[in-house]
């Protein structure tokens, strides 16, 4: 099954196909929630207007980016549409409506708004697709039955595929991917990867609103004003428990050809004036050659752009010929994803990672001026006290070898994950409810305390977070004092940020958001 295969083409007047990404939901005291353009959305969207269907995209935070309310409660906030606005710029004729449903800490807030508009939209065929429901398509069948349709998987090919099949009133077997309850019972067809990528056509970002992204900079990297995403590899060759990466993309791993990215970097550059390049992939570098190829493809022609791997990487491709290419292409954001610094507890979560190996490119990376963030997780299951102090020391020290930036998380279980489907088993989670899906902000607010370690509490696991990233940036920051003054800017509001580091960024958003809330509430 392909992606040009003309049988999928439209040839039935009338209705359109809406895709919805929902305002998006986090912790009232979080402090890192990046805001990022919808590129699977725009991905399906392209490729349905490639088989001559109408489609829209109703992106609900471009819609109202400016948009921040509080819930009654004060534990959670909003960004983006209304409801009553969302809903109003659905067009009327859409007769199939697609939801993007990636985390699953936001489905309770995401079912509600599909209950919304399934008011509005009575008789629309309703699909919902994304990380959370490939991890739980019944339970959310189930849980909200205004849903026809879930997709797992890859979604392109298996949602264009399930709108041709509506469309001429076809058999659903042969969708792959596609999921539904009927009579009570629950069906589910297998998912399929979309193997030749570069057939992909590019993300339809004209049928977005860019601008609204570009005026506060948001973005999961550093903001240079307009930075776009982009994807070069598709799903990740590793196995780790606490990832649904498995789930969601199975082990296969595909890359785009070299020429093919650069082509769509400077296509972005002269269509929409982008100046940064933020890199979404799972596990972006894993074969050197690939990356040498593309390094020197930006070279050739003469591409310089601040791009950036804000996803996390490893450290098997990146040695010293491969990073001093990365910054001579303009590179200035590296994430390293070592998740923990104990070899214990990572050979238990199957992260397949070298420490010493992976230290030493770090050191090559600072050398070459990178700037460069770890990504760190502890409260494992069956982590100990002895571990999380592993994991602090690595911290501590990288930050000594100039690191710039650290994020600790706790572990929360992710549907669709082997360390989910063992908790479970095991009745550590007793019950998949509303109350489980918001413990999943624990990731990034310090006031959660859900803990699935069996040794070690939620409140000391928050204790020695807040002591190891505390310590980490004192010593980055009084280690380099150059970084003291770089936050000059950021203290006299009226002189321009600009950040250079994820720290830095996360902390121009928090105040961004602050005025936006604050300019809401005197209007």
């Amino acid at each position: 099954m392909s992606i040009l295969d003309p049988t999928f083409s439209n040839n039935t007047p009338g209705g359109m196909i809406t895709l919805i990404r929902p305002p998006i939901i986090f912790s009232a005291t979080a402090y890192s929630t990046p805001v990022t353009l919808p590129i699977g959305l725009a991905y399906i969207a392209s490729l349905l207007r490639q088989h001559n269907y109408s489609v829209s995209l109703v992106d609900c935070i471009g819609l109202d980016i400016d948009r921040i309310t509080t819930s009654e409660d004060g534990r959670f906030k909003m960004q983006g549409a209304s409801f009553e606005k969302a809903i109003a710029a659905i067009p009327p004729q859409s007769d199939i409506i697609g939801f993007s449903v990636m985390f699953s800490q936001e489905w309770p807030f995401i079912r509600n708004f599909i209950r919304a508009v399934r008011k509005a939209f009575p008789h629309a065929t309703f699909v919902v697709g994304g990380e959370h429901i490939t991890a739980l398509p019944e339970y959310s069948l189930r849980d909200c039955p205004e849903i026809n349709f879930a997709i797992t998987g890859e979604g392109e090919l298996s949602f264009l595929a399930l709108c041709s099949a509506i469309r001429k009133k076809e058999n659903l077997q042969a969708v792959p991917g596609v999921c539904y309850l009927q009579d009570g019972a629950f069906f589910s067809n297998p998912k399929k990867r979309i193997v030749n990528v570069d057939e992909m056509p590019w993300p339809a970002w004209d049928l977005l609103q860019l601008e609204p992204y570009f005026q506060p900079n948001f973005t999961m990297g550093i903001s240079h004003g307009r930075n776009l995403p982009i994807l070069a590899t598709r799903g990740c060759p590793y196995q780790c428990t606490f990832c649904s990466s498995a789930t969601m993309w199975t082990t296969k791993y595909v890359m785009r050809k070299p020429e093919d990215v650069v082509d769509e970097i400077e296509y972005n550059i002269k269509q929409y004036g982008a100046n940064g390049i933020d890199f979404f992939d799972l596990t972006a570098i894993v074969q050197k050659k690939w990356v040498m190829e593309f390094t020197e493809e930006l070279k050739r022609r003469k591409i310089k752009i601040p791009w950036s791997l804000p996803s996390g990487t490893r450290s098997e491709a990146l040695d010293s010929e491969v990073l001093s290419n990365l910054k001579e292409t303009g590179m200035e954001l590296l994430v390293y994803a070592p998740e923990n610094g104990s070899a214990r507890v990572l050979k238990e979560v199957k992260k397949r990672v070298n420490l010493r190996r992976m230290i030493s490119s770090i050191k090559m990376a600072k050398k070459n001026q990178l700037t460069v963030k770890l990504n760190l997780v502890i409260g494992f299951p069956k982590e100990e006290r002895i571990d999380v102090l592993k994991t602090a020391l690595m911290m501590w020290y990288l930050a000594f070898n100039g690191v710039d930036d650290a994020d600790l998380s706790l572990f929360s279980p992710y549907p669709g994950s082997e360390l989910f489907r063992e908790l479970s088993r095991e009745k550590s989670i007793p019950v998949i409810d509303d109350s489980y899906f918001e413990n999943l902000l624990v990731m990034y607010d310090f006031t959660f305390l859900k803990s699935y370690c069996k040794a070690i509490s939620g409140l000391e696991l928050n204790i020695y977070r807040v002591i190891a990233m505390s310590i980490f940036y004192v010593i980055s920051y009084l280690w380099f004092p150059t970084r003291i003054f770089r936050l000059l800017p950021f203290l006299l509001p009226s002189r321009q940020f600009i950040p250079r580091s994820i720290l830095e960024q996360r902390l121009y958003d928090i105040v961004a958001r602050a005025r936006l809330q604050k300019k809401l509430k005197s209007t």
